[in-house]
């Protein structure tokens, strides 16, 4: 086989990364990861994000010419890169080599954290068919929140992530024991109306959120076309703060304050604006909202 025809054979890989997510771990191992995409045959481009929202624009503009996608960054990253992954009508396979601070999403699917590990399981398996979840126009790849302490994962400064890693989390939610809010809403859902006065609300189809592991019991998984919510009421008293923070840290959800049940989707209403997270990143604010799980919507190499 000559030359030309090689290359011609090679499978073409776009690699976008956000080179300041977690500890900058990537750029130092960038030559070894390209090198070993490339022995496996692969074409590889490498795109390094400038700043927020480039690396939607490129794989929007140029994503459908490539065989496959991998993105790397944290869960911020992940969720630009799959928001505009999902606009194109041919879609690239897509891969995730996580390099973030916490990195929920890679976490559910029990991708390595070790990046040369992370890179070899794109070698070496295959795309599996995923739900995500749609927010209005917006998408999502695992979770959609509101409330007591979701603003902290893009409110807490890059440096102090870098740093101190999950425990810069911890600080900044510390910071705001004494101001925290409660919200009259109501969501429309499969299994019925629930509304309340609500300290917190977590629709998810992913087993890790915020870096902590949800209970085996909820038996939550990333393709069966439901999303897992969990809402808290406000509490009453002390006791029933101290009850709710111990559930919390045990994930124990068995607390008369807690809603937990699964839906396809949601239609949520509120008589204020209230800001929502989407995977780490402030998604707006809202009086109304639907909801939606995309059944099998996205392939993603996965073990």
């Amino acid at each position: 086989m000559n030359r030309d025809m090689q290359v011609t054979s090679l499978k073409t890989l776009l690699l976008v990364l956000n080179p300041k997510a977690g500890s900058g771990k990537l750029p130092d191992k960038l030559f070894e990861v390209v090198n070993m995409l490339t022995a496996a045959g692969f074409l590889v481009t490498v795109f390094p994000s400038q700043g927020a929202g480039e690396i939607g624009k490129v794989i929007t503009s140029i994503g459908s010419d490539y065989d496959y996608l991998v993105c790397s960054g944290g869960d911020g990253t992940t969720a630009d890169a799959i928001d505009a992954l999902i606009s194109l009508n041919k879609r690239p396979a897509f891969g995730i080599i996580p390099s973030g601070t916490v990195n929920d999403f890679a976490s559910s699917l029990g991708l390595p954290k070790d990046i040369t590990a992370a890179a070899e399981l794109i070698i070496s398996s295959f795309p599996r068919s995923l739900d995500i979840g749609r927010f209005e126009n917006k998408h999502f790849s695992y979770v959609a929140a509101f409330g007591l302490f979701t603003d902290v994962s893009y409110a807490t400064p890059q440096e102090s992530k870098n740093l101190f890693g999950k425990l810069a989390y911890f600080m900044e939610s510390v910071k705001r024991l004494g101001t925290i809010e409660s919200y009259e809403c109501s969501f429309e859902t499969d299994q019925g109306l629930f509304a309340g006065d609500f300290i917190l609300g977590i629709i998810t189809n992913a087993t890790s959120v915020a870096g902590f592991k949800l209970p085996d019991e909820m038996d939550i998984r990333i393709d069966d076309g439901y999303f897992d919510v969990i809402l808290i009421k406000k509490p009453a008293s002390l006791m029933d703060w101290q009850g709710i923070i111990t559930a919390l840290v045990k994930m124990d959800l068995k607390n008369e304050l807690f809603t937990v049940f699964k839906t396809q989707k949601l239609k949520f209403t509120s008589s204020e604006p209230i800001a929502w997270t989407l995977d780490g990143d402030f998604g707006g604010k809202f009086i109304e909202a639907e909801i939606m799980n995309l059944h099998n919507a996205l392939e993603i190499i996965t073990v």
